[in-house]
């Protein structure tokens, strides 16, 4: 009996044995199909990953860069309008106020202009510099109260105030002087000057004294006011504030005594003539100015994305407004010089 049980025991294992090996084969397949079919699965991920990966991005990058120029570009021009129409007129008080103490102390000096020349430190006589006050103006009917007028008629000097152009005579003098100032801008020292009325008089004081003039006739450039006297002086600024594309001129006459005229005026340049702008000198700061400020742009956006954000843009902001303004200063004297 028991070697009946050890054969039956012994009989059974061989039968066992090739289903065990067969099941061990079966799993076998199919771990192989498993991994077999994993890394085509894995291959068309990897396929498909990249490929809308790289489409979202390559599609908002560029809309983004161009909504942020467009955004600097609108910021530019709207900051462009605000300087001209607002903080320009910043600019020219603070200069009216270092030219009238300045030409307050050549008065009391009598060292003040009187001439198209002046006599230096050393004793020889120079030209006029550019820009340099030679009289103070006094129109108290359109506000105007103790307003130096500078040498010069470019679109830079009237940045300043109005301006004599330097081939007029002085006013107060024999002769015909010529006065330009700005009607919408820094300023805008003319802005009221066609309310005045014939018969109104005004002041204008030089290194030869306080002349008085009366108001007499009224024109354009392409109509100038008639010379009703030998003695008179001409004002003279943009037609509109909106589109300039013409003068208009108060013509008035000297009615104190004419003082002497030293003549030897120089003649006017391209750049003084009423309605022209300054572009000849003021092309090349501008395009130096721009390019510091794009650059300064450029280090603040790159040191942002780098380092901490507000940190820069709080170091970065005060150059970036001392360039944009230097580059709005410019900008501004490509426009009509009575503008």
């Amino acid at each position: 009996m028991a070697n009946t049980e050890a054969t039956a025991v012994d009989g059974a294992t061989p039968a066992a044995q090739p289903q065990a090996a067969a099941q061990p084969r079966a799993s076998g397949t199919n771990d192989a199909g498993t991994q077999a079919v994993a890394p085509a699965r894995e291959a068309v991920q990897a396929t498909r990953a990249p490929q809308s990966q790289g489409q979202g991005p390559a599609r908002e990058h560029p809309l983004r860069a161009a909504g942020s120029v467009l955004l600097l570009v609108l910021l530019f021009g709207a900051g462009f309008f605000v300087y001209l129409y607002g903080l320009s007129g910043l600019t020219e008080s603070r200069a009216q106020t270092t030219m009238f103490k300045n030409f307050v102390g050549q008065l009391s000096q009598a060292i003040a202009p009187v001439g198209p020349t002046v006599q230096n430190a050393a004793g020889v006589q120079v030209p006029v510099a550019e820009g340099a006050p030679v009289a103070v103006l006094n129109i108290p009917q359109i506000g105007l109260r103790d307003v130096v007028v500078v040498n010069g008629t470019t679109s830079r000097d009237l940045t300043l105030g109005p301006g004599h152009v330097p081939a007029s005579v002085l006013p107060g003098q024999g002769g015909v002087s010529v006065i330009y100032g700005k009607v919408a801008t820094f300023g805008a020292p003319f802005a009221h000057l066609m309310r005045l009325n014939r018969g109104d008089r005004f002041t204008v004081t030089t290194g030869q004294g306080t002349a008085t003039y009366e108001v007499e006739s009224f024109g354009t450039s392409n109509k100038p006011a008639p010379a009703d006297s030998a003695n008179r002086l001409i004002l003279e600024t943009a037609a509109s504030s909106f589109t300039p594309t013409s003068a208009v001129q108060v013509n008035a006459i000297l009615v104190s005594t004419p003082q002497p005229n030293p003549g030897g005026w120089p003649p006017i340049t391209a750049q003084e003539v009423d309605m022209a702008s300054d572009s000849a000198d003021s092309l090349v700061p501008l395009t130096l100015w721009s390019q510091a400020l794009l650059i300064a742009v450029i280090i603040a956006t790159v040191a942002a994305n780098r380092w901490s954000r507000w940190p820069t843009y709080l170091c970065m902001a005060p150059v970036v407004i001392a360039l944009t303004w230097c580059v709005y200063e410019n900008l501004a004297c490509l426009l009509p010089n009575l503008y």
